[in-house]
């Protein structure tokens, strides 16, 4: 009775392991690290636009000033998961909203006084935080990745001012997804990124072409965003004053506290960062980076990457950078090349304050010797620091998908292995009737190897022999 009615708790109870990814330190080591990390690093800097970077022109399209409708906010309302953890420090559920319309109206009355005075409640600036274990260390609160839990009516606000926001981006072009494919709706970023990129490597591969591909990370990105850097940032996008105040209030005074199933921490002033969990965030986020890719979209620099043809030799545009989220990556058919946008890209950092993690960075080539394609360790510098090449041999991962130079998914399958004897022995050793094992099987390892199947070109027969046996002799059991 209890896995019919609570199937996905059962799952998480019994067969996914909870306890090492607990945190392991002290509410003291904890409070200290989270002060630092939403502490304000030089709050009076100021991010003037530099010159280097394209100015956009006047909107064509003027920003929708109105507030937001009974119907828009019912709409949004309907989208949001009714399984949306709710803040803990208010309990208020989502559902309430969904089931009950005089809710919704009195709500909308809010929004509406909170859009015209330009003021948020500083009942809803208060949220939880939980952490979620990234890898590395349980003892090491830098391991974790903050998640935000905020109160529903502002996740609701914040989701009405993002609509309004990027409808007037979207209509006058201001907002690029060529390049950055994250957070945006309607686009399936990561498969298009990683189909494209394997494409890549098989072309330049095959055809003994030249390619140089590097893969950058930032040292916490969302949690670097300088609350001044989002207020020229907006300017520059022609957002409207009126919006612009509206956000800087909303990060005014905005506290959390971090919560543990062993503690939970006074609350904290975010200074600095935008939120993971808020639905303004992304956005926010996006609209930091469209400088730098407002600036490389240029044609000095668009004509530095990979061209790419099609059957018929006809070539397109370059391709110079794929970006998700704040996943980048750099791809050049040459080491100078590769290197001109590396340059770029830290003078960009250092102008918008943020850190390059030089270390977890990694590039990979591919040349022609001889006859023959072959592969090759890049000699790029970030500051001054050797990018890490990969290994002749070994592969690189970029957005869930690991590439080699010969394309041969081996780590996909290596870890479909694994993780499919794990799940079927877990759920073997389950205390229930087969009946439920087919039902969890069915439901829960399915959906927990379909992402290999979506980005990795696996032959059905291989499936055949090293999957469906091994399965079959469990079910069969």
């Amino acid at each position: 009775m209890f896995i019919s009615k609570h199937f996905w708790n059962y799952v998480k109870r019994y067969l996914q392991s909870t306890q090492s990814l607990l945190p392991s330190f002290h509410i003291t080591r904890c409070t200290e690290h989270f002060c630092k990390a939403f502490s304000a690093l030089n709050s009076n800097k100021l991010f003037p636009i530099p010159s280097w970077i394209p100015k956009f022109s006047e909107p064509a399209y003027p920003f929708d000033m109105k507030p937001p409708s009974y119907q828009t906010i019912t709409s949004i309302i309907r989208r949001m998961k009714a399984s949306t953890s709710p803040c803990p420090l208010d309990k208020i559920s989502i559902i309430c909203f969904k089931r009950c319309p005089y809710l919704r109206s009195f709500l909308t009355e809010i929004i509406r006084v909170i859009w015209l005075s330009g003021r948020v409640p500083p009942e809803w600036k208060k949220a939880a935080t939980i952490l979620i274990h990234k890898k590395g260390s349980t003892d090491d609160p830098a391991n974790f990745r903050p998640i935000t839990l905020e109160s529903v009516p502002l996740k609701i606000f914040t989701s009405c001012l993002r609509n309004s926001m990027f409808n007037f981006l979207k209509k006058n072009n201001f907002i690029e997804n060529q390049i950055q494919k994250g957070f945006t709706s309607n686009i399936s970023g990561t498969i298009e990124h990683t189909s494209f990129m394997s494409h890549v490597i098989d072309k330049a591969r095959i055809k003994q072409r030249s390619l140089v591909i590097t893969l950058l990370d930032l040292k916490n990105a969302f949690g670097e965003v300088h609350h001044n850097l989002i207020k020229s940032v907006l300017s520059y996008h022609h957002i409207p004053s009126h919006v612009q105040a509206l956000i800087s209030n909303l990060y005014l005074d905005f506290k959390t506290s971090i919560i543990t199933e062993e503690f939970q921490t006074p609350a904290i002033s975010v200074r600095r960062g935008v939120l993971q969990g808020d639905c303004l965030s992304p956005l926010l986020f996006n609209l930091c980076f469209n400088t730098f890719i407002q600036f490389i979209k240029a044609e000095k620099y668009q004509h530095l990457g990979f061209s790419v043809h099609d059957g018929s030799d006809r070539m397109f545009q370059p391709v110079h950078w794929f970006q998700f989220a704040d996943d980048a990556a750099v791809i050049t058919s040459g080491e100078k090349e590769n290197q001109t946008l590396l340059n770029c890209f830290t003078r960009w950092c250092q102008w918008a304050n943020f850190v390059i993690r030089v270390d977890k960075c990694v590039s990979f080539g591919v040349k022609k010797y001889s006859t023959r394609s072959i592969q090759f360790q890049p000699k790029l510098l970030i500051d001054k620091q050797l990018v890490p090449p990969v290994k002749n041999g070994e592969s690189f991962k970029y957005l869930g998908r690991y590439f080699d130079f010969d394309m041969t998914n081996e780590l996909h399958k290596s870890k479909l292995l694994s993780l499919f004897s794990t799940l079927m022995k877990g759920i073997d050793d389950l205390p229930l009737h087969p009946k439920n094992k087919l039902v969890v099987y069915h439901r829960y390892v399915l959906s927990k190897v379909s992402w290999h199947f979506t980005v990795a070109d696996i032959p059905r027969a291989w499936v055949t022999e090293n999957l469906n046996n091994p399965v079959s002799r469990y079910i069969r059991s």
